[in-house]
Formats: C-alpha cells, sequence, structure tokens
C-alpha cells in the first residue's frame, strides 16, 4: 500500500534549511520530508532517519576530534621527550 503523504501527485513545498558550494539540505513541509544534497547524488529521509543520521554524523565528529586530540597530546609528549635528552 503506498504511503500518501509521499504521493507523487502532490507538489513539494520545500524549505532551504542549510547550504553552501555543492551541499545543501530542505526540508519538504508537504511531505514532512528532509533532502541532503551534496553534488550530484540527493538522499530523502523522513525525520526521524534525517535525525538518526544527524546524531550518527555528530558522534563519528566527536570521535574524530577525540583521536585527533589524544594524537596531538602523543606527538608533544614524545617531542618534550626528545628534546630533554
Amino acid at each position: 500500500m503506498k504511503d500518501q503523504h509521499m504521493s507523487t501527485n502532490i507538489p513539494c513545498s520545500k524549505i532551504l534549511l542549510a547550504g553552501n558550494e555543492g551541499c545543501r539540505v530542505t526540508y519538504c513541509e508537504t511531505h514532512q520530508t528532509t533532502e541532503l544534497e551534496i553534488g550530484a547524488f540527493s538522499l530523502r529521509l523522513d525525520i526521524e532517519a534525517f535525525s538518526t543520521l544527524n546524531h550518527l554524523i555528530n558522534e563519528a565528529n566527536s570521535k574524530i576530534h577525540a583521536l585527533h586530540a589524544s594524537q596531538q597530546s602523543y606527538n608533544h609528549l614524545i617531542q618534550k621527550l626528545k628534546d630533554a635528552y
């Protein structure tokens, strides 16, 4: 059974939420979906899936920052040890 919210007969009413060169996020009020566009790639998600993706990306980003911070601390410590001898 086809979801009436996703009917292609009803035109989208899109709002630009965020964007820059080559990347943007829009929200369709009609279908209550978000659309992530990266270059020619487009990903349409319902609000719950978009929120889950956002959480996943934020978690990954936090781990990248933590990894870089620990690598910098390690490199700084090694340099101090080298300078001491």
